[in-house]
């Protein structure tokens, strides 16, 4: 037990730490974002494409549109970012997202429904990269708790993902697959409910005093960083795949619609509590060694369902969701490592375009894939995916800057 001058100054220490409350109030624009605007659909799909008689590649298409418009979002936050703040883009961008949400089920016309996913993916980019950066910029002066922070604003996808299996599966299983128009209101209501605090609290981040060093606009100095870019478009794809399909492939090995929830409900549970296993890491590492190892663990999550057993199922979504969101998190990391404050928001936006290019190719090839083989072959496919992001990293050469 510490006592004296030294327990005082302990104590002085740990008090001057800031909160991750705001941190926690903008992880639920990503529970909004992630949770429920992408990885919700996961759920709707096995429904929408009984109702709606799709195939698996058409099936597929749908996270496709969502991950094209994800690039035109990425793409804009990049070409915008030295014209708007990135608060006020990270609003717009989630306004967009409920949206759409409430929109998606008006119409059983693919036109339609892809429309819907495109712009649900221009506002997630929004919130992705314009989140980030205000979570970077919030917590500039205390390295200590930046890591932690990170991590659980990537992780908020997890409340979205159990906030959607305990409204939509049950809905889906009582009135049967023609309710997903139904399915896709309840998620824009839960998501009304997660944006009020997000919304209110951005307004309130001193971005222009964190940001007074000038950008010129020049090009990003990220020629040593290349390699993780590359990591980064294959891990997008990889684990887009796997959350796109998974909750089908249950199905089709015969798991009951609540054995499937409970599956889904610890895969979001392990990705809300991923930042603060990996909060050592993220404070501590380089991010590009970050990034190989979550990427690795991923590996491991997306290859258990290929052993047969239920209880494979639920090690998978404990292990896969524990690291996956890590990696948007070790990018992050890895950009503030290396970049000045100012720069930081067109980083992200820069990394989010990489990663958008990954989602927007992973579904549709996985989808050609499953028609022609089966569900195990999208599987393999986000195994390959994820090899080649663990890899890719350790030809990283960038240094380690100071904070």
């Amino acid at each position: 037990m510490h006592s004296g001058p030294h327990a005082t100054v302990l104590a002085s220490a740990r008090s001057a730490l800031p909160s991750l409350w705001p941190a926690f109030a903008l992880c639920l624009s990503m529970a909004v974002a992630n949770g429920l605007g992408r990885f919700a659909y996961a759920l709707l799909l096995p429904a929408m494409r009984e109702d709606l008689h799709w195939s698996y590649a058409q099936a597929g298409w749908l996270n496709t549109a969502n991950a094209l418009g994800y690039v035109l979002g990425a793409a804009s936050a990049y070409a915008l970012l030295h014209r708007v703040s990135a608060r006020r883009l990270f609003q717009v961008g989630l306004v967009l997202c409920l949206f759409t949400l409430a929109a998606t089920g008006a119409s059983g016309a693919l036109p339609w429904l892809s429309s819907q996913r495109a712009l649900n993916g221009i506002g997630a980019a929004w919130v992705s990269a314009c989140g980030s950066t205000l979570v970077l910029l919030h917590y500039r002066h205390a390295p200590a708790r930046r890591g932690a922070a990170t991590g659980l604003f990537f992780g908020g996808a997890g409340i979205g993902i159990v906030a959607a299996g305990l409204a939509v599966a049950p809905l889906l299983a009582l009135r049967g697959p023609s309710a997903w128009p139904q399915a896709w209101l309840a998620l824009g209501a839960v998501g009304l409910l997660a944006s009020l605090w997000p919304l209110r609290l951005a307004g309130q981040v001193q971005e222009a005093a964190a940001t007074a060093e000038v950008d010129r606009n020049g090009p990003l100095p990220l020629q040593h960083l290349g390699v993780c870019l590359a990591a980064y478009l294959c891990w997008a794809g990889g684990y887009i795949i796997y959350l796109t399909f998974i909750f089908a492939w249950l199905r089709e090995h015969g798991l009951s619609w609540q054995s499937g929830v409970a599956v889904w409900c610890v895969l979001g549970i392990a990705i809300l509590a991923s930042g603060l296993l990996w909060r050592r890491a993220l404070g501590q590492w380089p991010g590009a060694y970050t990034l190989s190892v979550c990427c690795a663990i991923s590996l491991l999550g997306t290859l258990a369902p290929l052993l047969g057993s239920t209880a494979s199922l639920f090690i998978s979504a404990a292990v896969f969701g524990s690291s996956v969101f890590i990696a948007a998190a070790a990018i992050a990391v890895l950009v503030r490592q290396n970049l000045p404050a100012a720069r930081i928001g067109r980083a992200m936006a820069l990394f989010n375009l990489a990663f958008a290019a990954g989602q927007a190719i992973g579904p549709l090839a996985a989808g050609a894939i499953a028609d022609r083989i089966g569900l195990d072959g999208a599987l393999w496919l986000s195994a390959a995916l994820h090899l080649a992001a663990v890899l890719l990293p350790w030809a990283a050469r960038a240094p380690r800057h100071a904070d």
